[in-house]
C-alpha cells in the first residue's frame, strides 16, 4: 500500500516538474518554413539548380569569340643549323642562322560561325536548368508532405500522452474516493484492492505514452533541423479542418497533369531528347572565322632587339567523315536513355493512378470515422460520469466505472487516430495530386 502511494507521489512530482518547463509551441506553418530552410534534400536540390544555371552560361560562352594569347622566350646555347648543298660542288655544308636570344608573342581570335553542337547545347542547357528546377519543386513537395506527416504524428503522440495522463488522474481520483469510503466501512475491501491495482496498471501506460510523445517530437525536430535540446510542443489547433472527399476520377486526372514528380520526369525526357540531338550534331560540319597577330624578335644581347610583326585572317572548315561509327553508337545510346525514361514515367504514372484511387477511399473512410468519433467521445464521457454517480449512490459497481473509464480512453484514442489518419492521408493525397501551396515553392525558388 505504501509502495503504491509512493509511486503515485513520484508520478505527480514528475508531472509537476515537467509542467514547470515551458515548451515552445510550434505551429505547422512554422515547422514547414523551418524544414524548407534547413532540410538537406532542399539544399542539395538548390545546388543542382545553381549548377544547371552555370551550365547555361557555359553553353552560351561557347558561342562567343575566344581570344588566346601566347608568348615565349628562348636563349640559343648553340644556334640552330640548316644543311645546304653547294650548287657548284654539290657538297652539303652546315649553315648556322639566327641570333642568341629570341621571343615570340601570338594573339589568336576565333569565332564559330556554324556548329550544330553549340546551338543544341544552348537549348539543352536551358532544358537541363528547367529540369533541375522541376526536381527542386518535387523535393519541396516531398519536404512539405513529410513535415506535415511528422507534425501530425507528433500531435497524435501528444494526444495519446494526454489521454493516458487524464486516465491516470481519473483512476487516482476514483481510488481516493474508494479509499475514503473503505475507511468509513461503506465499500468492500475487494473494491479498494481493484482500485489500487488499476492505478498501478495505469502508471506504465503514462510512462510509455510520454516516451512516444518524446520520440515523435524528436523525429519532427530532427527533420526540420531543430536542436534536440530545445523543448517544443505541437498544437491540434494547427490542423486544418475536414474537407469533402474529392471524386476519384477527377483526382486521377489532376494527378496526371499536376503531379510534380511526373513534371520532373517530363523535363528529364526532354533533356534526353536534346542529348540525342547533341550526339547527332557530330555528323554536321563546323565553320569558324579566325585571326592571328604575331610579333617576334631576336638579339645577341638583351638590349638590341630586331623585331617584326605579321597578321592573318581566314576561315576554317571541318567535318567528320568517318570515326569508326562512334557517333552512330552515341546517338543510339541517347535514344535508349530517352526510351528508358519514358518507360519509367509510364511505370510511375500507373503507380500514381493506383495511389490516388487508394488515397481517395482512405480519405473518405478517415473523414467519416473522425466525424463519428466526436459524438462517441461525448457519449463515453457522459457514461463515465453516470457510472461514478451510480457507484457513489450505491446502485452501481466498480466494474461499471472501470468499463466506462476504459471506453472513454479508447474513444479518445480512436478520435485521435481517425483525425490524424485523415490529415496524414490528406498530405499524401495533396502530394500525389500536386496540390502544394505555391507559397512554399516561391519561397524555395526565391520567386
Amino acid at each position: 500500500m505504501m509502495v503504491i502511494r509512493a509511486c503515485i507521489s513520484v508520478i505527480f512530482l514528475i508531472a509537476a516538474s515537467t509542467s514547470s518547463i515551458r515548451a515552445a509551441e510550434i505551429g505547422l506553418e512554422e515547422a514547414i518554413d523551418m524544414a524548407l530552410k534547413k532540410n538537406k534534400a532542399i539544399a542539395v536540390a538548390k545546388l543542382a539548380v545553381s549548377r544547371a544555371e552555370s551550365q547555361v552560361r557555359e553553353a552560351y560562352g561557347t558561342a562567343l569569340p575566344s581570344v588566346n594569347v601566347s608568348a615565349g622566350f628562348n636563349h640559343n646555347v648553340q644556334l640552330p643549323v640548316f644543311f645546304f648543298p653547294n650548287p657548284v660542288t654539290g657538297i652539303v655544308a652546315p649553315l648556322r642562322f639566327g641570333l642568341t636570344n629570341g621571343y615570340n608573342v601570338t594573339t589568336q581570335i576565333q569565332q564559330i560561325l556554324f556548329n550544330s553542337s553549340v546551338i543544341t547545347a544552348i537549348s539543352a542547357s536551358r532544358l537541363y536548368s528547367e529540369a533541375a528546377e522541376a526536381q527542386l519543386r518535387a523535393a519541396t513537395a516531398e519536404v512539405v508532405t513529410e513535415t506535415k506527416k511528422k507534425y501530425y504524428q507528433a500531435v497524435a503522440a501528444s494526444g495519446y500522452a494526454r489521454v493516458a495522463e487524464a486516465t491516470l488522474t481519473n483512476i487516482v481520483e476514483v481510488q481516493r474516493n474508494i479509499t475514503a469510503l473503505f475507511g468509513e466501512g461503506l465499500v468492500a475491501e475487494f473494491d479498494k484492492i481493484r482500485a489500487d491495482v488499476a492505478v498501478a496498471n495505469a502508471q506504465p501506460m503514462v510512462v510509455q505514452a510520454k516516451s512516444g510523445r518524446y520520440a515523435a517530437l524528436a523525429a519532427l525536430q530532427t527533420y526540420i533541423g531543430m536542436d534536440l535540446t530545445d523543448s517544443i510542443a505541437v498544437s491540434e489547433a494547427s490542423l486544418p479542418g475536414l474537407l469533402e472527399s474529392p471524386a476519384a476520377d477527377a483526382s486521377v486526372d489532376m494527378a496526371l497533369s499536376e503531379n510534380l514528380d511526373l513534371k520532373a520526369l517530363d523535363q528529364q525526357i526532354e533533356v534526353g531528347r536534346r542529348m540525342v540531338d547533341l550526339s547527332r550534331a557530330d555528323f554536321y560540319p563546323t565553320l569558324a572565322a579566325f585571326g592571328q597577330w604575331q610579333n617576334q624578335g631576336q638579339s645577341n644581347s638583351l638590349n638590341d632587339w630586331k623585331s617584326a610583326s605579321s597578321m592573318l585572317v581566314g576561315l576554317s572548315f571541318s567535318m567528320n567523315v568517318f570515326n569508326g561509327l562512334r557517333t552512330n553508337e552515341k546517338v543510339e545510346q541517347a535514344n535508349i536513355d530517352v526510351s528508358s525514361a519514358m518507360e519509367r514515367k509510364s511505370q510511375i504514372t500507373d503507380l500514381i493512378k493506383l495511389q490516388v484511387r487508394t488515397l481517395t477511399n482512405q480519405l473518405e473512410s478517415a473523414r467519416l470515422r473522425s466525424l463519428a468519433q466526436k459524438s462517441t467521445v461525448d457519449q463515453a464521457q457522459r457514461g463515465y460520469e453516470i457510472a461514478r454517480i451510480r457507484y457513489r449512490e450505491g446502485t452501481g459497481s466498480l466494474l461499471e466505472i472501470t468499463d466506462a473509464e476504459t471506453s472513454l480512453a479508447q474513444s479518445k484514442v480512436n478520435a485521435i487516430n481517425a483525425l490524424v489518419d485523415y490529415h496524414v492521408t490528406r498530405a499524401d493525397f495533396d502530394r500525389a495530386t500536386g496540390q502544394i501551396d505555391q507559397k512554399y515553392l516561391r519561397s524555395v525558388l526565391n520567386k
